[in-house]
């Protein structure tokens, strides 16, 4: 019997040497945790510093002079025209906006009005409610107006098209 007691007290400790294993796996465990999130996290930082530097130079060749950055509007009067529907029952109401790359086109623009509104005018009837529903078919659109446009003049080129208005019903 007292060598039972003796054993209980010698092998009492061995029991809590195991947990304390336990935790010490589990402090580790979390330290190199800790330390990759670390080395990650910092690398991602030293990644996009890098890509930031890299798009400086870009931002800064860019003129920031809010007058310069758009050119010349020429502004046309609404469009309210039937699309090419089997039922022809939808119609499309479109605003245009036109940027010239100088004042001298608004001369042009304006003398050629009516060849321009009739040139839009062919182009959007041509389209369906479905071509132009999606953001695809208005830029496409969009394309589309600026190349017959710009072929129609000579005084200077359309640089972009603006559709400030755009409802199909």
């Amino acid at each position: 019997m007292a060598e039972d007691s003796e054993k209980e007290e010698s092998g009492g400790g061995g029991g809590g040497g195991g947990g304390m294993i336990k935790i010490i796996l589990l402090v580790v465990g979390l330290l190199v945790g800790a330390g990759g999130g670390f080395y990650l996290g910092k690398s991602m930082g030293e990644q996009k510093a890098v890509e930031a530097q890299k798009l400086e130079p870009a931002a800064e060749t860019v003129n920031k002079d809010p007058n310069s950055m758009v050119g010349e509007m020429f502004k046309l009067e609404p469009f309210v025209v039937n699309l090419s529907e089997p039922r022809g029952n939808r119609y499309l109401k479109s605003t245009i906006e036109l940027e010239m790359d100088g004042e001298a086109l608004g001369a042009e623009l304006e003398r050629r009005k009516a060849q321009l509104r009739d040139t839009i005018l062919q182009l959007l009837t041509s389209k369906s409610s479905q071509e132009l529903q999606a953001l695809e078919g208005k830029f496409r659109l969009r394309d589309e107006l600026l190349s017959r446009i710009n072929a129609m003049l000579v005084n200077g080129t359309v640089t972009r098209v603006y559709f400030t208005e755009f409802v199909i019903q």
